[in-house]
């Protein structure tokens, strides 16, 4: 195989530099015109997780969300192409392999991560045919994989027809598993996750690492089969390894995200299709004006789809309630000698740019009073010798529901000096104050009209 002349550059060299980037994957695979499988289900798996996933095409599909009708390869020339302009864009901090269809394709994919990618984190994903049990992988496939991507996988994540067709052996009981996985770590895989979403009964999951098995438990969530659920768990897992966490961290909390995932899923005629985000958008047309904030979409003990039930949201798998309580914050209301009041500029969104009373939300373990002479300091410079309670409001802003405590302060002491997230601070007499940047704090100050 004739392969370009590229730069070796180690891109795992590179970090996270800022709190305005995210991981990046680099996802090779094929394509699912039905948007259940593949390519766009790895996108969307790793964009849920948090991360960024550039895309690769090994092969493109003929398939609909019950069936694979036919499939073309991707020549090894091009797939190598795409991989190293992806590589050539910035700093990856991992990869996850599905389908790649062609014994050229798993060369080429191979000689770039060695050469691009690694020591960043592989997570293969042997794809050699769909759930429907259509073939998507040429003859001798599963050779070239054991021989150029599973020694170098952080993850390697065979269904029970993959692990059966790696191993040589059958695989069909949780015992079985077990073995296909130890056999499979000794070829070098960093961990093996067996999936047994085709076992008789209910599912359950065998990962298989240097420290011993966990059998990850599951049940039928939906009837029938579920199409892209493998390459959900694979990219999720991923995402997750490529962020830092351990195999098994990562395939406890993918299988969290899988499973809520199915419950909001839809069903199309061929197939069922995951749900893998909620709406977004412009939002609702007749917004509720009785929740404070958004509701959460999953639930954080198990992962279970959430239910509106008396104002509140319930699990409907283990039952926890989730009250959607507003968020605690203070403002603090200061006059000086004259009557003018203390106000601030905000430095940063919702409202940059507004005046509006010191103040900010309540920090874990702080009581009001704490965190109102805090947020008069950190915005303003200024300490208060006395920090009264002068009442409580509720306000609704970008942030969600808030319950507001409201504070006069008096003897106050320092040179103000504008911090946190005020880029200014005035003092303004009370006819020369616009509307500030929230209804409470005019309310404070006898402005509002409610």
């Amino acid at each position: 195989m004739t392969m370009s002349t590229y730069p070796k550059t180690n891109t795992s060299r590179h970090r996270l530099a800022s709190a305005g980037t995210r991981p990046v994957l680099l996802l090779v695979g094929g394509t699912d015109p039905s948007g259940g499988a593949g390519l766009l289900a790895d996108a969307k798996a790793v964009a849920a997780m948090g991360s960024h996933g550039c895309c690769a095409v090994t092969a493109v599909t003929v398939q609909d969300s019950g069936r694979v009708y036919s499939w073309s390869p991707v020549s090894p020339e091009q797939i190598e192409d795409q991989m190293q302009r992806i590589c050539d864009d910035g700093p990856l901090h991992g990869m996850k392999t599905g389908m790649l269809g062609s014994p050229g394709a798993v060369e080429a994919v191979s000689d770039v991560y060695k050469s691009r990618v690694f020591p960043s984190p592989l997570v293969v994903d042997p794809v050699l045919a769909a759930g429907s049990g259509d073939s998507l992988s040429g003859k001798g496939l599963s050779e070239l994989l054991l021989k150029h991507l599973v020694p170098h996988a952080s993850l390697l994540t065979p269904n029970l027809d993959e692990a059966e067709a790696l191993t040589g052996r059958t695989v069909r009981t949780l015992k079985e598993m077990e073995h296909a996985g130890r056999s499979l770590l000794e070829l070098g895989a960093g961990a093996v996750l067996v999936k047994g979403g085709h076992l008789e009964g209910e599912p359950s999951d065998v990962l298989v690492t240097g420290q011993g098995i966990t059998v990850f438990p599951g049940r039928r969530i939906v009837p029938g089969k579920v199409h892209g659920t493998g390459c959900t768990l694979a990219s999720a897992c991923a995402a997750l390894i490529a962020s830092g966490h351990d195999p098994s961290s990562a395939v406890q909390k993918a299988l969290t995200y899988l499973r809520g995932a199915i419950r909001d899923g839809f069903r199309r005629q061929g197939g069922f299709l995951i749900g893998h985000f909620p709406g977004t958008g412009p939002g609702q047309k007749t917004p509720d004006k009785s929740a404070f904030y958004s509701a959460p979409r999953f639930c954080q003990v198990c992962g279970g789809s959430l239910l509106g039930v008396h104002g509140h949201m319930e699990c409907r798998d283990c039952g926890l309630i989730h009250y959607r309580n507003p968020l605690p914050a203070v403002m603090v209301l200061a006059r000086d000698m004259t009557g003018k009041v203390l106000l601030v500029k905000r430095a940063f969104p919702p409202a940059m740019g507004k005046l509006c009373l010191p103040g900010g939300f309540m920090d874990l373990c702080e009581t009001p009073e704490e965190c109102a002479r805090r947020e008069l300091h950190e915005e303003t410079g200024l300490t208060a010798d006395k920090m009264e309670l002068a009442g409580a409001d509720r306000d609704s802003t970008d942030y969600g529901g808030v319950a507001l405590y409201v504070f006069r302060a008096t003897g106050l002491h320092g040179t103000p000096v504008a911090g946190d997230d005020a880029s200014e601070v005035l003092w303004l007499a009370p006819g020369e104050i616009p509307p500030l940047a929230f209804p409470a704090h005019d309310r404070a100050l006898g402005k509002g009209t409610d």
